[in-house]
């Protein structure tokens, strides 16, 4: 019975990731405070750049998914780099949509 659950277990992380790729927190954790060159390095190039006053944009469709809300992947993930209290740009936020 112990390997069952385990299996289950196992066998909806990798489904979910297969949809989505990365688990939210999990993203975050390996792009904040990371440099453009860092994250695309990482995740590979974004679906599209947009460029603000406040700093540069980066979308990735359908790159993350929420385990809290049983693993819907996310339409939209969108990485804002800006400068740091260093003057180097990094990531600064990550939003889901």
């Amino acid at each position: 019975m112990k390997r069952f659950v385990i299996g289950a277990v196992l066998a909806l992380m990798v489904a979910a990731c297969g949809q989505g790729g990365f688990q939210r927190g999990v993203f975050y954790g390996k792009v904040i405070d990371k440099t453009p060159d860092e994250v695309i390095s990482a995740f590979g190039k974004p679906d599209a750049i947009e460029n603000a006053t406040d700093g540069t944009r980066y979308v990735y469709l359908k790159k993350t998914f929420n385990p809290e809300n049983m693993n819907q992947v996310d339409e939209k993930t969108i990485v804002e780099f800006g400068k740091d209290k260093d003057g180097k740009v990094v990531c600064l936020d990550v939003s889901y949509m």
